[in-house]
């Protein structure tokens, strides 16, 4: 499997240390930070404790400065690494990102139930534009929003190559929109919308909510954990569909296997020889589902 090491912290600017290392809704716990740099540079220690708000920065500098055993030390290094695996994905191995979501495919029903035509739309972690491109096709305005520089760079890429032009880049993160209050009609996240922090949770439900106008609605497709969005006020729908992810080549399936799956998935890639694997090989489930919260329904504050 995938894995990264507590140097590559090291690699997030300023911005995002502040945005990835945020404790609030479940995200990478202070104390435990502080544990997991034990032994770290110590100037890298210092543009972690300058990124946490005040509270966390003291518990972090706390934490940091108590000796650990060196068991202590790994379970922590363990636990920061698993909460901020995807962002350290996005950010030191893109291009393996990219490669990774090609074989994902929205199901067009889903982008029918949100009504994008004509409206404008803001894409909460857009990425390299998995739900972007698409709906720009279809949506007055796109405004495309990520923490991470790299891949709204490959987004402009790809939007330029396409000769879409409806699309508006801006780096922010999932609890801190560049954007107005009320000014979306529909504030959607793809897959990358989770329950906890750094990239979800109850602060970025209220954020989403924020931007959105009173008539528009605030959607997450291919949810994790449905029940706990449903428990927020979302209507969840789901949709027959393909239920087959498709790599790129038999390489890129079984590399991928081997790197996000399991070593099951991969022996089922060289049996059947095919790049086309079932999800439930994966076992994962397909993205032909999607939590829709309409902004009527949202109580006022």
């Amino acid at each position: 499997m995938l894995s990264f090491g507590i140097s590559d912290l090291a690699n997030f600017d300023e911005e995002a240390l502040h945005v990835f290392l945020d404790p609030r809704d479940g995200g990478v716990d202070s104390e435990d930070l502080g544990r997991a740099l034990q032994g770290s540079d110590a100037t890298f220690a210092a543009r972690v404790a300058a990124a946490l708000d005040d509270r966390a920065s003291q518990r972090f500098r706390v934490a940091h400065a108590t000796q650990s055993t060196p068991h202590t030390v790994d379970e922590a290094r363990r636990r920061v690494l698993d909460t901020l695996f995807w962002p350290l994905l996005y950010w030191n191995a893109p291009d393996r990102y990219e490669e990774l979501i090609a074989g994902e495919e929205i199901h067009p029903a889903i982008i029918d139930a949100l009504d994008v035509d004509g409206r404008v739309v803001c894409d909460i972690g857009a990425g390299t534009g998995r739900f972007t491109l698409p709906v720009a096709r279809r949506a007055r305005r796109v405004i495309a929003v990520d923490a991470v520089p790299m891949l709204l760079g490959r987004l402009e890429r790809h939007a330029e190559e396409s000769g879409v032009r409806n699309i508006d880049l801006r780096r922010g993160s999932f609890t801190t929109l560049p954007l107005e209050d009320g000014s979306v009609d529909l504030a959607v996240a793809c897959s990358s919308f989770t329950p906890s922090g750094p990239h979800g949770g109850l602060h970025a439900v209220r954020e989403a909510e924020r931007v959105t106008r009173p008539d528009g609605a605030v959607a997450v497709i291919w949810p994790q954990q449905p029940d706990w969005f449903e428990a927020q006020g979302f209507e969840y729908l789901r949709f027959d569909g393909d239920d087959v992810r498709h790599f790129r080549s038999l390489d890129s399936a079984e590399r991928l296997c081997r790197d996000f799956y399991s070593e099951e998935a991969v022996e089922w890639v060289r049996a059947h020889h095919s790049p086309d694997v079932p999800f439930r090989i994966l076992n994962t489930s397909p993205p032909n589902d999607v939590c829709i919260k309409r902004r009527a329904a949202i109580p006022s504050r």
